[in-house]
């Protein structure tokens, strides 16, 4: 008897160490590239907002909604802690609260009620809000809080504005990454 709950402990620290470190090592990986692009100052400034639009959101929202809450955080610090125009706490708030986002109604909304071919339609709506409700917002808090923004309103709709090409841009390319995407690996990691 001893043996048998010895061998089954075992396979349980087993699965857990697997279910900790596949998605932690997949949300650095995620990471990097989102800092990569950065770094590499791949972006496009927003006219009068002092802020940038970049490709970098691919890698959030996919990375996001595959490693859960400890990779969202992961890959939202690296998507915003290098913000080009030096306002990275904004970007931070963003990034942070749109790939917790991400990571939560994924799993919740759509890998757990939809099946393919819905869970694109769902994905479309997931990312806009991801935009238009969670990083827009979090970067004009922030712009507001830290940064001495004075018009929030009008930095929203500057913002909203400024992105909607990267929006189309990401939702066409993570909504295409899916659906070429096996559907074994639709399943979070967490």
């Amino acid at each position: 008897m001893a043996t048998h709950s010895s061998n089954y402990d075992k396979e349980i620290k087993n699965t857990m160490n697997k279910n900790f470190w596949t998605p932690l090592i997949v949300a650095v990986v995620f990471g990097l590239v989102v800092l990569t692009i950065v770094l590499a100052r791949f972006t496009v400034p927003i006219p009068g907002t002092g802020v940038v639009t970049d490709p970098r959101e691919i890698f959030v929202t996919i990375g996001s909604a595959l490693t859960g809450p400890l990779g969202a955080l992961i890959i939202g610090v690296f998507a915003g802690i290098a913000e080009p125009g030096g306002i990275p706490l904004a970007s931070l708030l963003g990034h942070i609260a749109g790939a917790l986002w991400m990571a939560f109604a994924y799993k919740n909304f759509l890998y757990k009620r939809l099946q393919m071919p819905t869970r694109l339609a769902g994905w479309i709506i997931l990312v806009i809000i991801y935009y238009y409700v969670f990083v827009i917002p979090g970067f004009v808090v922030g712009l507001t809080a830290f940064y001495g923004e004075t018009d929030p309103i009008g930095l929203y709709l500057a913002l909203s504005q400024g992105v909607i090409v990267e929006v189309l841009i990401s939702t066409a390319v993570t909504t295409l990454a899916l659906l070429a995407l096996p559907q074994k690996y639709h399943r979070p990691l967490w």
